[in-house]
């Protein structure tokens, strides 16, 4: 019987830097990793498989990775059929594996369906950096790649809303999935893991995964590390509350986490 670690997080939040730490520890992430890019100089240790399977299946509901409002999937038989044969393969092959891949926020509970043994890594980060540094990565690749869809990243100028309300709805999701299986989810921000809360020893603690320790120190690289100066600009102000909610039950499940790992330290 396998175990499955999901890393689940919105774009530019930390899990690239959690999951370059936990495939050191010894968590298998898939067979073709996604390179490295300017954004991701280290990596962005993607499963492509699953990342090519959750882009098919936002294509065929009409939707694109800028997903800004919640949305029921249809799952067609080739995608049932595709996920069936993606966890057979790494049941077989490996006693412990996952993946990461911010989409996968938007197909929590799918993915629960086929691995109901499954442990969520939440990994969350404040909305102001997580949009500047969205931002920051889409401008870059609207001017200096000519292949780029331009049309498709137009939108964060053109919708000026457009990063936070993204960064509601997959935090939401994820939350909504915190909520419904707390005893399978364990959160931490970008800043707990930057600050070297020590990440594998609070997974181990909490469900016996096994990895091994590996410290943060290892791996961060403050270079990476956007943040944004000064204020979040917001255009619809009826977003401020949702936005502010959203950030202190993240905060909350993080706090908990500092608190059990504490405890079981002691």
């Amino acid at each position: 019987m396998s175990d499955q670690l999901i890393v689940a997080g919105f774009h530019r939040s930390g899990t690239s830097l959690a999951c370059q730490l936990l495939q050191r520890a010894g968590l298998f992430l898939g067979y073709d990793l996604l390179g490295s890019k300017f954004s991701n100089l280290h990596g962005h240790f993607e499963d492509v498989e699953i990342l090519n399977l959750h882009e098919h299946i936002l294509a065929d509901n009409g939707q694109t990775w800028l997903v800004d409002e919640p949305f029921l999937p249809v799952i067609t038989r080739h995608h049932w059929q595709s996920m069936r044969q993606i966890v057979r393969r790494r049941d077989a092959e490996h006693d412990l594996w996952g993946f990461k891949d911010p989409r996968v926020c938007s197909f929590m509970m799918l993915w629960k369906h086929h691995l109901p043994n499954a442990k969520v890594l939440l990994v969350y980060r404040h909305f102001s950096d997580s949009t500047y540094s969205l931002a920051q990565r889409q401008s870059i690749e609207l001017f200096s790649d000519p292949g780029a869809p331009q049309r498709l990243y137009r939108r964060f100028w053109e919708a000026p809303d457009l990063a936070l309300r993204m960064w509601l709805t997959h935090n939401d999701a994820l939350l909504a999935f915190a909520r419904t299986y707390p005893e399978d989810t364990l959160a931490m921000s970008s800043n707990m893991i930057q600050n070297g809360f020590p990440v594998v020893r609070a997974i181990n603690q909490r469900w016996g995964l096994g990895l091994e320790e590996v410290s943060v120190s290892e791996v961060f690289d403050p270079i990476v590390a956007h943040r944004r100066p000064g204020k979040q600009p917001v255009s619809d102000r009826r977003l401020i509350d949702r936005i502010d909610a959203t950030w202190r039950a993240l905060e909350q499940l993080g706090a908990q986490t500092e608190r059990m790992t504490e405890e079981a330290t002691v």
